[in-house]
C-alpha cells in the first residue's frame, strides 16, 4: 500500500525576516526508511534567525525552521531496524546524505563529499540542499518524517530540555574538540555564550587547560561556573589580546562577528589552530591573512561544522553519563523551557541581545 502524505501543523516563515506563523503544512510520503514523530521539543539555534532573516543567503520560502528537534517515534518504515514506536529521538541539522563515501561509512556525515542534506535547506544552499524540504523539514512542526538514520535515539533518562539545545549548538563544539583537544591541550574558546559554554564544558571533559575569551567583565562568573581554568576580558583590543601571545594550541571562535582572524593568529603556539565554527553574516565573512606567517609557524586556520552521526551518539551518551556537569549548572546555561506561541518573541529576544538571563530556549507544543 502506498503512503499518503500528511497535512500537519508548522510555525512558517513565508517572506524574508517575517515572523513565524502556525499554518498547515503537507509532509511528503514516508519512505521504507523513514519515521514518523510528534515533536515535542525544539531548541532554538541562532542559526534559526540567520536562515529566517537569510543572513547567508540560502534560505528559500516559505521556510519551516528548527534543527534541534527532540520527540517520540509513532510510526515506523517497513525498512526500519534500528528504531521502534515509543523511541525518544532528537533531529539535528542534518536529514541525509549520500551514505556511501569515506565521511558517511564513518558515521561523519557532515563532511560528506557530496555535500549533506540540510533539514530544512532548499535549492539556494546548494549541494546542502539539494532537495527543498524548506517549506516542511524543521522541527518547528508538530509532526516530522525523517530518514531513521539521522533520528539518533536518545539515551534513556535524557531529558530534552538537556538534548534539545546539543543537538546542534553541542555538536558544534564537540566536532573540533575531539578533532583537537586532549588531555592537557590549551584551549581558548572565544566568545561565551550558549556556544562558548558548552565548549568549555566539552573541552573540560577531554582534559584541556581552558580559558574563556571575553569584551569585558560581564561573563567572568558564568564563564568559571562553566568550568574555565582562566578568563581574559580580551576580546576587540589588540593590545589585550597580544598580552596572550603564543599561549593556546587550539582556540575555537564561536562569534558569529567577522572579526581580524591576526590578532587570533598571534596567539597561538607554534603548530596550533584557529576554528572557527560561528558564521558570519555573507556580506561580511571575507578575512586576510599573510603566507609568510602561516608557512614558518606552521599555524593553521580551519573551520568546522556540526557533527555527524557517530560523533553525535557519543556526544549525547557522554553527556547522559556526565548528567551532573551537563544539568545542574547556572540559571544562564540551563535552557528555559517556553510555548511555541512565544516563538516570535523569543527569536526577536535571542537577535537584540535581550536574553540576559538565558543562553538556551527550547520550545514545547
Amino acid at each position: 500500500m502506498k503512503e499518503a502524505t500528511l497535512v500537519t501543523q508548522a510555525y512558517v516563515c513565508n517572506k524574508k525576516g517575517q515572523d513565524l506563523v502556525l499554518q498547515d503544512i503537507t509532509l511528503p510520503p514516508m519512505k521504507a526508511t523513514d519515521v514518523e514523530l510528534d515533536i515535542s521539543h525544539c531548541g532554538l539555534c541562532h542559526t534559526d534567525i540567520h536562515m529566517r532573516d537569510n543572513d547567508w543567503g540560502v534560505s528559500d520560502y516559505p521556510l519551516v525552521l528548527g534543527h534541534e528537534g527532540v520527540g517520540v517515534v509513532r510510526k515506523i518504515g517497513d525498512s526500519v531496524k534500528n528504531l521502534k514506536v515509543g523511541d525518544a529521538v532528537g533531529i539535528t541539522w542534518i536529514r541525509d546524505s549520500c551514505g556511501c563515501c569515506d565521511p558517511c561509512l564513518a558515521g561523519r556525515e557532515n563532511i560528506c563529499e557530496q555535500g549533506y542534506q540540510g533539514t530544512f535547506l532548499g535549492k539556494s544552499a546548494g549541494c546542502w540542499g539539494k532537495v527543498p524540504y524548506n517549506e516542511f523539514g524543521g522541527c518547528f512542526s508538530k509532526v516530522m518524517r525523517v530518514d531513521a538514520k539521522f533520528a539518533i535515539k536518545l539515551p534513556n533518562g535524557l531529558p530534552p530540555e538537556v538534548a534539545a539545545p546539543l543537538l546542534c549548538g553541542g555538536g558544534t563544539l564537540f566536532e573540533p574538540i575531539v578533532n583537537y583537544v586532549t588531555n592537557g591541550t590549551r584551549v581558548a574558546i572565544s566568545s561565551i555564550g550558549g556556544l562558548g559554554t558548552a565548549g568549555i564544558k566539552f573541552a573540560k571533559s577531554f582534559g584541556g587547560h581552558v580559558t574563556a575569551l571575553s569584551r569585558g567583565e560581564e561573563k567572568r562568573s558564568k564563564a568559571f561556573a562553566a568550568g574555565a581554568d582562566e578568563f581574559y576580558p580580551c576580546l576587540g583590543d589588540k593590545s589585550k589580546m597580544a598580552e596572550l601571545a603564543g599561549k593556546f594550541d587550539i582556540i575555537i571562535d564561536t562569534c558569529s562577528h567577522n572579526s581580524d582572524v591576526s590578532n587570533f593568529m598571534d596567539m597561538l603556539k607554534f603548530n596550533g589552530t584557529y576554528c572557527r565554527v560561528g558564521i558570519p553574516p555573507a556580506n561580511d565573512s571575507s578575512f586576510t591573512y599573510g603566507y609568510i606567517p602561516l608557512i614558518f609557524t606552521q599555524k593553521k586556520i580551519a573551520g568546522s561544522v556540526v557533527t555527524g552521526t557517530r560523533r553525535m551518539k557519543r556526544m549525547l551518551q557522554m553527556i547522559n553519563d556526565e548528567i551532573k556537569t551537563y544539568a545542574n549548572d547556572s540559571d544562564e546555561w540551563n535552557a528555559k523551557i517556553v510555548k511555541f506561541d512565544q516563538i516570535n518573541q523569543v527569536m526577536d529576544d535571542l537577535k537584540n541581545g535581550r536574553n540576559v538571563n538565558n543562553w538556551r530556549y527550547v520550545f514545547a507544543w
